[in-house]
């Protein structure tokens, strides 16, 4: 459940963020755009976010983007690495150790994203993140409770694993 809550409060405040990237060409709002600043200026004002939170949360938004990048990228190599050696029928221990590394970087990543909720936290009022949570709870319901279906990845695989999102409750 936390991380729902977490994966709804960062949605509610990343979605400006990629509407502004699908903006006209060379960086310039196009009809996309402007409807993007009209979006971002309501849900300021509908939460009640100041200028000096934005800045705070642009500013966590663009931590949290940069650090789990480069998760992902080591992530991306531990795959590769994994298939490789699969393929080459590596022994055991050499799988063993492959699998670990990747578990470990699942772990960073469930790090970050508990870094980024305490950013939250610390950044909006208990009213203004009780408010965005309700807002995105309709949005919550439309994939069995689960907010992008099962998780796929490293971290959730194994016995019993198959790629399904073990760690997130449905309660």
């Amino acid at each position: 459940m936390k991380r729902i809550i977490t994966m709804a409060l960062a949605g509610a405040l990343l979605l400006p963020a990629a509407l502004r990237a699908q903006g006209g060409p060379e960086g310039k709002p196009g009809a996309f755009g402007d409807k993007k600043e009209a979006f971002k200026e309501r849900m300021k004002e509908k939460f009640g976010i100041s200028d000096e939170q934005e800045a705070k949360l642009k500013a966590a938004k663009r931590a949290r983007r940069d650090a789990e990048a480069a998760i992902h990228a080591e992530l991306q190599a531990g795959m590769r690495k994994l298939s490789d050696q699969l393929e080459d029928k590596a022994p055991e221990k050499d799988l063993s150790a492959t699998l670990d590394k990747l578990v470990a970087g699942r772990k960073s990543l469930r790090a970050e994203e508990d870094k980024f909720e305490a950013a939250l936290t610390s950044i909006l009022t208990p009213t203004q993140r009780a408010q965005m949570l309700v807002a995105m709870k309709g949005r919550m319901g439309k994939k069995g409770g689960k907010m992008g279906g099962p998780k796929m990845g490293p971290g959730n695989m194994g016995p019993g694993k198959m790629g399904g999102a073990p760690d997130q409750d449905d309660d």
